[in-house]
């Protein structure tokens, strides 16, 4: 079974060669961030990666709501690749 950093790791690195701009993520002074933002023409897109089988805290999922509801943003958590490369418009193998 993969684990999170494995998930992310090869997500980051397929999305960079899809021409996605990626960035690791850290709100000081607020937990619940998600991992990573990725960019591309114009689309900005958020995901939190879990285990597989795993799913986002209490803390993780109140701070999605909050960055989809009020900051209007794209956020999404997956526990595995190929949802990943869904949200992403990825090659899905």
């Amino acid at each position: 079974m993969a684990r999170e950093a494995e998930i992310e790791q090869a997500i980051c690195s397929e999305a960079e060669d899809a021409g996605w701009l990626q960035r690791k993520l850290m709100f000081i002074g607020t937990r619940g961030a998600n991992d990573r933002i990725f960019g591309k023409a114009g689309r900005a897109v958020l995901i939190e990666f879990k285990r597989p089988g795993e799913t986002p805290s209490r803390q993780q999922a109140k701070r999605h709501r909050e960055l989809r509801e009020d900051f209007g943003l794209e956020v999404h958590w997956c526990d595995n690749m190929d949802d990943a490369r869904r949200i992403l418009n990825l090659e899905v193998w």
